[in-house]
């Protein structure tokens, strides 16, 4: 399992010079489907669900309980 924390910086001023939001959105997903063809499973959480880290530890019992 990979877990990937998901904020929207990324999607603003960590931008590569000319890049959109639109191009840091299409390479995650190139990335993130590269990662499941590896045979990974793939688990995010944003900052919303950290502060309640009940939903984050359910969902990773249910992938580590397969």
């Amino acid at each position: 399992m990979v877990g990937e924390f998901d904020g929207r910086v990324k999607y603003g001023r960590l931008f590569a010079p000319g890049q959109e939001a639109g191009d840091a959105v299409f390479a995650e997903k190139v990335r993130e489907d590269a990662i499941r063809a590896a045979g990974w499973t793939v688990l995010r959480w944003t900052w919303g669900e950290l502060r309640e880290f009940g939903t984050v530890a359910a969902r990773l019992r249910r992938v580590l309980d397969g």
